[in-house]
């Protein structure tokens, strides 16, 4: 299996640094931001033609923190020259940039990677420049690497400045201007459930997935597809079906470990290639832009099917709202999506079947995928405020406060990772290269969920590794 990034003997050591990184991959944002909510209620937006910025928005209401994170590689960084330094000129003109953390642990072999802040006001100023280089330099100002600024970076730094707590949708997305076009983006979807193990997460989707399977309905919906975990990244655990078109499907899950917890996530944005090139991608892939143009539909089918192992593993591990009533989704071309109460449960008054809702909270709805809104509800502890429209045309609000239900019956469910997977329920998977958008590594200034530990460290980890491995 060739990895997309070992080019040579070099970078297979920096392979073994960073497995959480080619645990995501690399999504290339030259074009969009992209948002992250931390479980604590932060927020922060990344984008980057050239070199990452990350902007990050405390719930406290303090000024936002924005951060470049430079990475490179190359013969000129060695470790003959002492401490690297970051540079952004603007204009030709210096951008004063504070590196987190010491210099010293950002650089180890021929590799640089490290997070540099900058002041607001000096970011604004530099938004209006015209021409930027960023470089790497040594103590005595001798270029070791640099990068030309894109037509997009002014664009880049203009969107993350304006970006604020209206502009995060979902996971990964931000709010576009029309609904439509933020309903079809791809998406992330996840939940957060404290105090349950990742082992214990991974075990219960592969068991979920059984317990689909003893009925007719479930063996049409979820028959043709096989669980794997990837044996590189303990966080990954997959399912592939058969091919459709031109495709094969993939469902990505990913249960990283967080304060105690697991943070569950529906990963949209992966590729996988086994070793005969044959390639795979997530159902939320599969848009008119990919090459499934006329099978979008069925791929939007399986998006929102597998969408409710989200529901299910929350209603398993948590305690879950429930509100009395059942929502359709509708989606007419060039519109968002509509929500209208289908069903509604005894001794519900405050709506009625046939009214549409259109907000929650305050919060419009058109711009949410069915699914979410459905994690939305789930989590909501407290009474909400929905906006309806009755059949007639109307509109009104009301209040109500949901039901609130124990978590689903867990017992048996084996917390050894491990030794579940070595008895047989599912295969591993080496062969394959999960491809997903570069969060990880953009918010970890923001969400200890997504912190790694430093070049240094994961360059001295590897050398360790390497020999223990050769004394054996």
């Amino acid at each position: 299996m060739h990895y997309r990034y070992v080019l040579g003997a070099a970078l297979l050591v920096c392979a073994l640094w960073q497995p959480s990184t080619e645990a995501s991959g690399y999504f290339p944002m030259t074009k969009d931001v992209v948002a992250h909510e931390s479980p604590d209620g932060s927020l922060s937006f990344a984008t980057g033609p050239d070199v990452p910025l990350t902007k990050v928005l405390g719930r406290a209401g303090e000024r936002p923190a924005y951060y470049f994170r430079f990475w490179a590689q190359n013969r000129r960084i060695g470790n003959g020259q002492g401490l690297i330094h970051a540079r952004l000129l603007a204009d030709g003109q210096d951008v004063k940039l504070e590196p987190v953390g010491e210099e010293a642990d950002m650089h180890a072999a021929n590799v640089f990677c490290g997070s540099y802040r900058v002041a607001e006001d000096d970011l604004r100023q530099a938004a209006h420049a015209s021409s930027y280089e960023f470089r790497l330099v040594d103590d005595a100002g001798r270029i070791l690497w640099k990068q030309q600024g894109k037509s997009k970076t002014t664009e880049a730094f203009q969107k993350i400045l304006a970006a604020a707590p209206a502009s995060y949708l979902r996971e990964g997305v931000v709010r576009d201007e029309k609904a439509v076009d933020s309903v079809r983006r791809d998406s992330r979807p996840r939940v957060f459930l404290p105090s349950v193990t990742p082992g214990e997460v991974q075990a219960w989707l592969v068991l979920h997935h059984q317990v689909l399977l003893q009925d007719k309905l479930g063996r049409e919906l979820w028959g043709e597809f096989r669980p794997y975990y990837h044996k590189s990244h303990d966080d990954i655990v997959f399912f592939m079906g058969r091919a459709i078109g031109d495709g094969v499907p993939l469902i990505t899950f990913e249960t990283r470990p967080y304060a105690g917890g697991t943070m569950l996530a529906m990963m949209k944005d992966q590729i996988l290639e086994d070793r005969y090139w044959h390639t795979a991608r997530t159902v939320g892939m599969m848009t008119a832009a990919d090459d499934i143009v006329s099978l979008t539909s069925v791929w939007r089918d399986l998006d929102d099917q597998w969408d409710g192992f989200l529901d299910d593993a929350y209603k398993t591990f948590q305690p879950y709202a429930d509100f009395g009533f059942v929502l359709d989704c509708t989606h007419k071309k060039g519109e968002g999506n509509r929500f209208f109460v289908t069903k509604v449960g005894a001794g519900v008054t405050s709506l009625a079947p046939n009214e549409e809702l259109l907000a929650l909270d305050g919060e419009e709805l058109a711009w949410y995928k069915p699914n979410e809104l459905r994690l939305k509800l789930l989590q909501h502890k407290d009474a909400a405020t929905f906006r309806l429209r009755t059949p007639a045309g109307e509109e009104r609000e009301v209040k109500m406060a949901p039901v609130l239900h124990q978590p689903e019956n867990t017992a048996g469910l084996p917390q050894d990772r491990d030794a579940f997977f070595k008895a047989g329920k599912v295969k591993g998977s080496k062969e394959a290269v999960v491809d997903a958008g570069n969060y990880p590594v953009l918010f970890s200034q923001a969400d200890p969920t997504y912190a790694q530990p430093s070049t240094r460290e994961l360059y001295e980890t590897a050398l360790e590794k390497k020999a223990a491995a050769e004394k054996r």
